[in-house]
């Protein structure tokens, strides 16, 4: 029989958190859309470094490929997820035009409110996992 992983929730949580909001910080900086605009399956487009011809951008060039490798490593790691999944993760942490909050993501899934919060612990598991910032538990 398979023992399960031991995951540190405190630890992989905050990974997971302090990853997301310098995505947020990143793509402030060098993405031109909006992060209302997301397509009905909730996938996130790629960012193409050759194509970012924003003058308002005073990032130094080598900086702003950076930042662009770190937000498609970010978007691969979301892609990958389930729908519902990326759902959450979109509306909890990305979506800061509309600002939801749990009761609402919730309602909109079809879960009650307890099962929603066993399902975002479970996303950002999979979301630590799929980034590659998971943190074990120290025995």
């Amino acid at each position: 029989m398979v023992q399960p992983i031991n995951v540190s929730w405190t630890k992989t949580k905050k990974n997971v958190e302090q990853i997301i909001s310098k995505y947020v910080y990143y793509s402030l900086s060098v993405d031109n859309s909006s992060t209302s605009d997301i397509s009905e399956d909730f996938l996130l487009q790629k960012l193409d470094p050759n194509n970012q011809d924003n003058t308002y951008v005073k990032v130094d060039e080598e900086e702003k490929k950076q930042r662009i490798e770190f937000i498609n490593y970010v978007r691969f790691s979301f892609n990958k997820l389930t729908t519902e999944e990326r759902k959450i993760i979109y509306w909890t942490y990305l979506d800061k035009e509309n600002n939801y909050d749990d009761r609402y993501i919730a309602n909109n899934l079809g879960f009650s409110l307890g099962y929603y919060y066993i399902k975002k612990k479970e996303t950002l598991i999979r979301f630590a996992y799929s980034l590659g910032v998971e943190e074990l538990e120290e025995n």
